[in-house]
């Protein structure tokens, strides 16, 4: 298993071969796993999968992109009488223009540009052994640890009557990182779930990862509360401890209406403590950017009923930080939308979006779509949007903006920027049959802050089994 986790995240290089390495190596995954399922066939086995492939083309002006894509997923369950399953799933990356990052004026560059190279990401490929109800299973492989932040692992999971009044599991494996080496950690724990009263699901997790290369361990709590409290209301809270910091807590509450009238409400809080790439959550943004001060947020949003075709949705999110700075700002956002539903087939909406950002800084929008599916053998969707945006830029110079107001600081210049922004697009999809899906899509970008307008086009093929 560890020899095949490794050959299926090479890289290749450009140039050395013709046809896109995320090809072959999807190929040599699902024949692995059609092994697999053959070796295990029984009256009781469920055969699931896709792979969805994208062609992704943007341009704007003098600067071009083109991108591969493909996502997979292949699994087959309750095979040898109702006892193993396996599953596995990826995605891939193509440059397919091979252009290397052209700096900070390339209004394309991202992540995936930092290398001249494809990319294959195997993210899911295990085998789970479990009794024929369910109780008791044992997974090994490349998986998730849900319970412990997700992390990402080679390894094993030994589940134990989850299910029931009372249970838990163990686990152990190597993280898996795509960003930076691993080699020689180690990720361990136990979670512990239980329904100690009616309608409630609690669950506590401990684990601990060693790194080696910074020969230290760390040590992770989780705690999850769920309580259903009636059929139309729930809630839940939640908190992670690092090395007894607090990375974050908070709590949800949900309300649904269960009369003639839909009325809903969704609304929580969230405390995140001091959060950098220690924590490793691998991300190469913390690493570079360094680490993210003390914050909290709060959410709001309902959604009621005005006429059976006509619904209403506003909501609210806002973020204080406890220190402002360039990278951790206080926003307030609103927006209120309106969704017509005339009939099954035919769907509408219009939003508005209004943003409050430290310092002066705004956002403010119009967007709208109308869609329509005919008998789910094909379906099609246009809108427009409309954004107009208000941010400073800070210089050691005069500089001057159409539309701005220069202000001088005592630490240099800040210039205010106001451009707005236009976007139409137009999206479709058709059923070719239970297994073939087609879809593409069109957009337009009009920015008064870009000489040359924005389009991309989405290509996409899906196949299903």
């Amino acid at each position: 298993m560890t020899a095949v986790l490794s050959s299926l995240q090479h890289k290749g290089k450009r140039g050395l071969n013709p046809a896109p390495l995320s090809v072959r190596l999807f190929f040599i995954c699902l024949l692995l796993q059609a092994v697999s399922v053959r070796a295990w066939q029984s009256d009781k086995a469920v055969y699931s999968g896709s792979l969805r492939t994208i062609y992704d083309y943007r341009v704007q002006g003098d600067d071009e992109d083109h991108d591969g894509y493909a996502y997979w997923r292949v699994g087959a369950r309750n095979m040898a009488s109702g006892h193993v399953d396996v599953y596995t799933s990826g995605r891939a990356h193509d440059d397919l223009d091979g252009s290397a990052p052209s700096g900070g004026g390339d209004p394309f560059l991202g992540l995936q540009d930092t290398s001249r190279r494809d990319e294959i990401r195997l993210l899911q490929f295990y085998m789970e052994l479990h009794d024929a109800k369910n109780k008791m299973a044992l997974r090994i492989g490349r998986q998730y640890a849900d319970v412990a932040d997700y992390i990402h692992m080679d390894g094993a999971q030994a589940i134990l009557y989850e299910r029931g009044r009372l249970g838990g599991r163990l686990f152990a494996g190597q993280p898996v990182s795509f960003y930076s080496s691993t080699s020689g950690d180690l990720f361990a724990g136990a979670s512990l779930v239980g329904r100690p009263w009616k309608g409630n699901r609690s669950r506590m997790t401990y684990a601990r990862y060693e790194d080696d290369d910074r020969a230290v361990a760390d040590d992770h709590c989780f705690i999850d509360v769920r309580q259903q409290v009636s059929d139309a209301f729930r809630a839940r809270g939640y908190l992670s401890v690092m090395n007894d910091d607090v990375r974050m807590s908070g709590g949800d509450v949900y309300y649904t209406s269960r009369g003639d009238e839909v009325f809903s409400v969704r609304a929580g809080i969230r405390r995140w403590g001091t959060y950098d790439a220690q924590t490793r959550v691998y991300s190469p943004l913390l690493q570079t950017l360094g680490g993210q001060e003390p914050y909290t947020t709060a959410y709001g949003r309902f959604t009621r009923e005005l006429l059976p075709w006509l619904h209403l949705a506003p909501g609210i999110y806002i973020r204080y930080p406890d220190a402002d700075n360039s990278s951790n700002r206080r926003y307030e956002r609103y927006n209120l939308g309106l969704i017509f539903r005339p009939e099954d087939a035919l769907k509408a909406n219009i939003g508005l979006e209004y943003w409050d950002v430290e310092d002066g800084g705004r956002f403010s929008g119009l967007s709208g779509q109308v869609e329509y599916e005919h008998r789910k053998l094909w379906e099609i969707a246009a809108g427009a949007a409309y954004l107009d945006y208000t941010y400073y830029r800070f210089s050691d110079f005069s500089v001057s903006a159409d539309g701005g107001g220069i202000v001088a600081v005592e630490d240099g210049t800040r210039t205010e920027i106001s451009p707005d922004t236009f976007t139409y697009f137009v999206r479709g999809k058709w059923n070719v049959s239970r297994n073939l899906a087609l879809r593409l899509s069109g957009e337009v970008e009009d920015d008064s802050e870009e000489a040359d307008l924005g389009y991309r086009v989405r290509a996409t093929v899906e196949v299903r089994m």
